[in-house]
C-alpha cells in the first residue's frame, strides 16, 4: 500500500464522521396528553421510527406518572423477560424506568411503551414487537448483532 492511501485511509477512520454514530440520542417527542395516557413519537438520532405510550402527568408520582421533561442517561439491560431493553438512569424520585413492549397503559409502571401504529382514542400502541425491533436495529446499525457497541445512550423528553 502506497504511504500517502495508508495515511489517507487512517485519517478518515480516526475522523469524527467516521464514527458518527458512537452516541445513540432518543427523543421522545410527546404530541398528546390527556388525563389517561400521554402519546408521541420516538426519535432515533434524528430519525422517527415509532410512536410512544405513557402514563399522563401526575407530578411525578411513582408507578403513575409518565416521565418528567429532561434528558437522561440510558443503559442496557439484558436480564428481562424480552432480552434487552433501555433503563433510564437518574430520573428524579424514581427507579427502574424503562423502554420497553407492551400496547396498552394497564401495562405501565411510570415506563414508556412503543408501536408502530398508535390509537388515540383508547390510548394505546399496537405492534410493540415489531415498533421494539425497529429501536433495538436502531442501536446496533442492524438486525443480526454479533456484539454490543459502546456507545452513549441519552433519552430526551420533551
Amino acid at each position: 500500500m502506497q504511504p500517502i492511501l495508508f495515511i489517507l485511509g487512517l485519517a478518515s477512520i480516526l475522523s469524527p464522521s467516521f464514527y458518527s454514530h458512537e452516541n445513540f440520542e432518543l427523543t421522545v417527542d410527546r404530541k398528546l396528553s390527556s388525563s389517561n395516557c400521554t402519546m408521541g413519537y420516538l426519535i432515533a438520532n434524528g430519525k422517527s421510527i415509532c410512536y410512544t405510550l405513557e402514563l399522563p402527568w401526575k407530578d411525578n408520582l411513582n408507578n403513575i406518572s409518565c416521565i418528567p421533561i429532561g434528558t437522561y442517561k440510558g443503559i442496557l439491560r439484558y436480564d428481562k423477560k424480552d432480552g434487552w431493553r433501555i433503563q433510564l438512569d437518574n430520573v428524579p424520585n424514581r427507579t427502574g424506568v424503562q423502554i420497553h413492549m407492551g400496547n396498552y397503559t394497564t401495562q405501565i409502571e411510570g415506563c414508556v411503551l412503543v408501536g408502530t401504529d398508535a390509537k388515540v382514542e383508547n390510548c394505546s400502541v399496537l405492534n410493540s414487537s415489531a415498533a421494539y425491533v425497529k429501536l433495538k436495529e436502531a442501536f446496533y446499525g442492524t438486525n443480526n448483532p454479533n456484539s454490543t457497541p459502546n456507545k452513549k445512550i441519552t433519552v430526551t423528553f420533551k
